[in-house]
Parts: C-alpha cells; structure tokens; sequence
C-alpha cells in the first residue's frame, strides 16, 4: 500500500514537472514570437512617428519617440489660434484676422520688442496646391512684436501675425529672435525649431494659427499640397488595378493549361519559362523601352502595364494549385460532357480562389510599389505614380522627412486594408500552394 502511494506520488511530481515545461517551453515561444513581431513592427512605428514630428525633431541625434505635435497640452493652444484666424479645427488666416501668440522669457532689463519675421523659405499660399507666390508680390501676412511687459521675473511679449490681403492664408509662418541674455523661453504653441544667431536665441513655427486639427496632421497637409497626390493616387489605383486583372487572366489559362491540358513539349516549355526567372528585371529594362518607345507609349497606362502583365511566379503557383486538385473531379466533368472552358471557369477557378488572391495580392502590392519602371516610362507628371510622387520630398534643400513619412504612410495605407480584408485568403493561398 505504501508503495503504490510513492508510486502516484512520483508519477504527478514527473507529470507536473512535464507540465511546467511544457508551459515554459509554450511560454518562451510566445515570447520569441512577441519580440520577434515587435522588431519586424518597429519600422512601421517609426514611419508612423516620423509622420507627426517637425523638421527639427526629424533631423535631431536623439529619437523622438512622442513628438510635440502629439502632446494634449499644445491642442488647445492651436486650437485657440486657428479659431482666431477664423478655422479653429484646420487653421489659416482669414482677411482681416489676426492671430495672437505670447512668449515669455527669463531676461534681465529689456523690455524692447522681439525680432519676428516670417520665413524667408515658406511663401504665401492660399488655395493652390503647390506654394506659390508671384516675384515681387507683397506678402500679406504681416507679424509684430509689443513692447515687453513685466510679469515677476519674467517678461512677456504678445507677438501677431496679420492677413491684410484679400485672400485666406492656409499658414501664418513665424519667426523671433530674442535678446542675447534670454533664458528659459517659452510659448502659448510649442515651437517647431529653436536656434540660435548672432544676435541671441529664435524661435520658429511653420504655422501660427494652425488649429486643433491642422496642427496634429501638418505634415499630411503640407505633403498633400506639395504635389499632386490625389492625381498620383489615381494613376497607381488605374495601374495596379489593370496590372492584376490583366495578369489574372493570362497567368490563369496558361498555369491551367501547364497543369491539366497535356500537349507536346509542354513540360519543356514550362521549364523554358521557369528559367526566365533568373534574369534580373534590369536586364529588361532597355529592350521594354524601347518596345514601348516604338509603339509611342510612353506617357501612357498602356507602357505602364502592358511590359508586366505575364508573371512566371504566378503561372507556377496557379499551376501548383491546379495540379494539387483530385483529376476525379476533372474526369466526371468531362464524363458530363464538358469542355475545357467548362473545367477552367465551372471547377478550377472556385477551387482556385485561394491562389487567386494571394497572386491578385502580390501582382497588386509589385504594381504600386513599383517605382523605377513608372520613372523611365513616364516624363509627364499627369502620369507619375505614388512612388515617383514620393522623391517631391527630396530635393538640395535637404529632405523633409516628416513630410515624406506622412506621404509614405498615405501610400501604404490601401494595402494595409487589403490584405486585412483578404488574410485568410491569402495565407490559404500560400500554405496550400507549398510555399515557404
């Protein structure tokens, strides 16, 4: 009796101690995988960081994790600001309007007022999409400083910016200077660069009156006036959506053909086909140019698309799929009297569906991510696409980079809500094609 005490005894201390390891054996998993997805998530967060930040939180040594753009404390400042411009939620100064910014400072006995300019580098702009400003035009945005005022220690200054023209100014940029011995400065509105010249410390905005709205999605304003975007967005939406259909239907009937038409040679053939997958796109570069170049279509959806249509990846993993169903359900189709028309569209196609979607989604996510064929093959910016939109925020000036991460994002955006549509499919795709 005693011994088979010590025997249950010992026989749960060796299964709970199997069970523990399991359980840590499970755990260390998990966690692998949860740092593992962290670190492939993390360029995306930066992106998505960068997307708020100013220029001089772009470009400083330290990274900027939360940028100021995004700290509750400046909304209700921009907030104000914009709603004294005349558009509390997206800023701008209305005609006739003017914006009120106060900034303080631990100086000792000046009370002069501070030097406030705007921006030699932002021009005036109203409704156009690119800034713009004719030579020689007066700017109507007009800043000035009031004489400091006392307030304990510190002194205090209320700084305007004006619009006396007769159009609405979507940005009211401001620039001050301060006295040489100023210390500890500060503003209603966080500023989005501080320096310093030779005459002392400055401080500078890119909008003064940018709402509550307008202030947090800056860079995707200025991103969207810098170009042409939504005319952008339309020719990568007409080409990548044409691109698939197109490749759907050549890289379905010759993958169904491979796989279930027998004909002479056709593994020969197919091999042939597979080989081409070793030369470099590059390499077909200058002979696609010069095809599209004789039949004058450069500039046009047709020399974007068409040089790309047949896939060799997508005409082996259709092929897969069809090769993967029972020939039962092929033989009691024929048995019925069917033709192959009826066998590719009435019992590939629906078995297929899986492949289809994953194929549509990578033919899709190549066309819109495609960037040096649509640069060679087009010179007019009617028919540039996003990725070649994208070098608009890279010039000698330097690059504006949260500018560009906000445009990066915009772009990455629909495939993002793709595949969270067509997941399913898609990883069904991929496991039952074989793939790793």
């Amino acid at each position: 009796m005693t011994s088979e005490v010590v025997g249950r005894t010992l026989r749960r201390r060796v299964n709970r101690q199997a069970t523990i390891g399991r359980r840590l054996g499970r755990a260390s998993i998990y966690l692998v995988l949860f740092l593992g997805g962290i670190v492939m998530a993390f360029p995306f967060f930066w992106m998505l960081v960068t997307s708020f930040q100013s220029q001089q939180e772009s470009l400083t040594p330290r990274p900027v994790f939360w940028p100021q753009r995004l700290h509750p404390v400046n909304w209700l400042s921009a907030y104000r600001l914009g709603a004294e411009g005349g558009d509390p939620w997206w800023g701008g100064l209305k005609p006739g309007t003017t914006a009120t910014l106060t900034v303080s400072a631990g100086v000792g006995g000046t009370l002069e007022p501070l030097r406030v300019s705007i921006p030699g580098n932002i021009n005036s702009d109203t409704t156009a999409l690119l800034f713009a400003q004719s030579a020689g035009s007066k700017d109507p945005r007009v800043p000035f400083s009031s004489p400091g005022r006392r307030a304990g220690n510190r002194v205090v200054w209320d700084i305007r910016v004006a619009n006396t023209g007769q159009d609405f100014q979507t940005k009211a940029p401001i620039k001050i200077g301060f006295p040489d011995g100023a210390v500890d400065l500060k503003a209603d509105l966080e500023a989005d660069a501080v320096s310093r010249d030779d005459l002392g410390p400055t401080l500078e905005w890119s909008n003064l009156a940018p709402g509550g709205l307008g202030y947090v999605f800056q860079n995707f304003r200025d991103a969207l006036r810098t170009a042409p975007f939504g005319r952008y967005f339309l020719n990568s939406l007409i080409t990548a959506g044409l691109q698939t259909m197109a490749s759907l239907i050549v890289v379905t009937l010759a993958a169904f053909a491979f796989a279930r038409i027998k004909f002479r040679g056709s593994g020969i053939i197919f091999a042939l086909i597979l080989t081409s997958l070793m030369i470099p796109g590059e390499v077909l570069l200058v002979p696609n140019y010069v095809i599209v170049s004789k039949l004058s279509w450069l500039n046009s959806y047709q020399g974007l698309v068409v040089p790309w249509i047949a896939s060799v990846f997508g005409i082996f993993l259709l092929r897969q799929f069809f090769l993967a169903m029972p020939a039962e359900l092929f033989e009691a189709a024929v048995i019925d009297g069917a033709g192959q028309g009826t066998l590719l569209w009435r019992v590939g196609l629906p078995l297929a569906a899986p492949g289809l979607v994953t194929f549509g989604l990578f033919c899709f996510l190549g066309s819109w991510n495609a960037l040096l064929w649509p640069l060679v093959a087009t010179s007019s910016q009617d028919m540039r696409t996003l990725q070649v939109g994208l070098q608009a925020f890279v010039g000698e000036a330097g690059t504006q980079y949260g500018q560009l991460m906000a445009a990066s994002l915009m772009v990455v955006s629909p495939i993002l809500v793709g595949f969270f549509f067509a997941q399913k499919q898609f990883i069904a795709g991929v496991a039952r094609s074989g793939l790793k």
